[in-house]
């Protein structure tokens, strides 16, 4: 099933509210006695949970996006990867680099995406197309519950602390990381 017009519309205006939501914080940082007019978009928006399970979702694919890269970026300053290959390494899907960077550094221990914590690296992978891409069917149809998106974030969180202790840049999770979760 496709969606219509005027479905479409409201996806549009989610992904427009939230980068508008963020422009008047900002211009509220610069100017604190501006105030912003508030806005109705014309053809409506998502309901209220899945607004912000829509940005929950794409914030942690930006950020997996941004540590994956990090990661590989480090290796790379650390001599493990040459340059060339960081290089084509980063040109890898997302779960396949998260997958890859046990191996690439070196470790024995790999990730399984069949059980969490790692398992939301997959899922979220799983969301990024249709959510940078905008297949609004996909999306539409895959968009988290709130309660799951924020078990998705608490996961992506244990699974990126997983990481570390896995590519042993500390012996143990780190209960500082581990308190970022919403529990």
């Amino acid at each position: 099933m496709s969606l219509d017009e005027n479905e479409r519309v409201r996806v549009w205006n989610t992904f427009f509210k939230l980068a508008r939501d963020e422009a008047v914080f900002v211009k509220q940082l610069q100017d604190p006695s501006w105030e912003t007019p508030e806005r109705e978009l014309d053809g409506g928006m998502l309901g209220e949970n899945s607004i912000h399970s829509l940005a929950v979702i794409a914030w942690c694919c930006l950020a997996l996006e941004a540590r994956v890269s990090h990661l590989i970026e480090e290796l790379k300053e650390q001599n493990v990867l040459s340059k060339d290959e960081a290089w084509s390494v980063h040109f890898l899907r997302t779960k396949e680099k998260w997958a890859l960077l046990p191996k690439l550094s070196g470790k024995t221990t790999g990730v399984s995406f069949d059980h969490p914590p790692h398992q939301a690296i997959s899922e979220l992978c799983g969301l990024r197309n249709d959510l940078f891409h905008v297949n609004y069917n996909q999306l539409v149809e895959k968009l988290p519950s709130p309660r799951k998106a924020v078990s998705l974030f608490n996961h992506f969180v244990e699974a990126m602390e997983d990481m570390n202790v896995i590519l042993g840049r500390h012996p143990e999770p780190d209960p500082n990381v581990l308190s970022i979760t919403l529990k």
